[in-house]
């Protein structure tokens, strides 16, 4: 691996991020940094636009999933750009690349990092359904200090790569109406049957309707 001068994580751009997140916690700084040594890694700006895509490997409702959060505010990849991908495989990884030439780079929390995380107190609060904004300063503030001055080759393991496979989908700008709820829908989201266009909740419901009054006969 290359080396690379880190990016210093300003308090004016935690406290923007913990104000985006909602809550001071451990996982949301982990993921900013990550983030933010992605972008050194590959010598790249923070995304206006398409320039960069996120691929995280968060699941859904497990611990440290806040990662993802940090993610966005430091690379600019959100959901409502359309570049960032969720593959949901309960890992906290994050791949960004850079579509135009396919380079890439991983940035990971370590195995021993995370597994340590089970049995802080923050995490052992958060296991009991104390929320994060209810917990103790003293208990949070020294795991986000930690995430944010420890040396990041103790934290983080880091790949690049010269070419990712990565095919980007382009943009629709067209739109049809839904024959069923009247709602518009993008052309690529709705399916023409028997010549007209509907969205998917309209035509499963109008072809399950079918199916069951021919079921009654």
């Amino acid at each position: 691996m290359a080396s690379f001068v880190e990016t210093v994580i300003t308090e004016e751009e935690l406290k923007a991020a913990q104000a985006f997140h909602g809550h001071k916690c451990p996982a949301m700084p982990q993921g900013l940094r990550a983030g933010h040594i992605a972008m050194d890694i590959l010598g790249v700006q923070r995304a206006r636009g398409g320039e960069l895509v996120a691929i995280v490997e968060t699941g859904y409702h497990h611990f440290s999933g806040c990662f993802v959060d940090g993610v966005m505010v430091a690379t600019g990849c959100t959901l409502g750009k359309g570049n960032l991908v969720q593959k949901p495989l309960g890992k906290f990884a994050l791949t960004l690349i850079e579509p135009k030439t396919g380079r890439a780079a991983r940035v990971t929390p370590g195995y021993e990092r995370m597994s340590q995380c089970l049995n802080m107190d923050f995490f052992t609060l958060r296991a009991q359904g104390v929320p994060p904004y209810e917990l103790d300063p003293a208990v949070v503030e020294p795991l986000i200090e930690d995430v944010l001055t420890r040396p990041w080759q103790e934290i983080f393991s880091v790949n690049k790569f010269a070419r990712y496979p990565f095919a980007r989908v382009p943009e629709d700008f067209s739109a049809v109406q839904c024959a069923g709820c009247g709602e518009l829908v993008v052309t690529s989201y709705a399916h023409k049957f028997q010549d007209q266009w509907y969205c998917e909740p309209c035509l499963n419901e109008m072809l399950h309707a079918g199916h069951r009054v021919t079921e009654s006969r």
